[in-house]
């Protein structure tokens, strides 16, 4: 894809390639949505076998919100970053990410106001539409998950300016892991004391 600077190509064009992707990558979100429905569904069945059980919801899980916002959040974050006319910078994507992370992997719930508010969505438009997608699909995972017990929180804690962390963060994107963090762009993933999704990172290069 070009960048949104290019003259030969514009904003509603780009806008128009990322929809057609996201609806794309709706299918591969859907396969691991059945899996995990299976997965829960085995749950309700194997009290016995709790920790093997869970165990396996819980990488189900963190596998399908992995796909979510490395595929969903982050073509929105590039229809944000496009319709804002502010170049395709990695740092500014980045950065969008972090914020609509923030707002669809809510602690308290989806806040759909919040992340249309992000994306600068104006009511009734396509992007308005795919980020209520977005929701409805987060929030039922999310939702079943609870609903049969399974509890897990996300990770936003780091240290800006220190090392990637090896043991919870890794580098986003082709970041490069070698230097200091600088936000969190995707929040790591815990249940039961053992970590399912590492914290991608954002880290402070010269290419950003």
């Amino acid at each position: 894809m070009r960048d949104s600077d290019s003259p030969s190509v514009s904003h509603d064009a780009i806008l128009e390639m990322i929809l057609h992707r996201l609806t794309d990558l709706d299918s591969r979100i859907g396969d691991l949505s059945e899996k995990l429905h299976d997965l829960l569904s085995q749950l309700a069945y194997s009290r016995e076998d709790l920790t093997g059980a869970e165990d396996e919801v819980h990488r189900a899980l963190a596998d399908e919100i992995g796909a979510f916002v490395g595929q969903k959040l982050l073509a929105l974050s590039y229809m944000a970053q496009h319709a804002s006319g502010n170049g395709n910078t990695k740092k500014r994507v980045a950065q969008i990410l972090s914020k609509l992370c923030s707002a669809y992997l809510a602690p308290s719930g989806v806040e759909l106001a919040r992340a249309r508010r992000i994306l600068r969505a104006r009511k009734g438009d396509e992007v308005w539409r795919a980020a209520g997608q977005a929701a409805l699909h987060i929030k039922n995972v999310l939702d079943s998950a609870r609903s049969r017990g399974i509890e897990f929180v996300w990770d936003y804690e780091f240290c800006a300016g220190m090392p990637i962390d090896e043991t919870k963060q890794q580098a986003w994107s082709n970041c490069d892991p070698e230097t200091d963090v600088s936000f969190v762009v995707v929040p790591g993933y815990i249940a039961d004391g053992e970590r399912y999704l590492l914290q991608e990172v954002f880290t402070d290069d010269a290419t950003n």
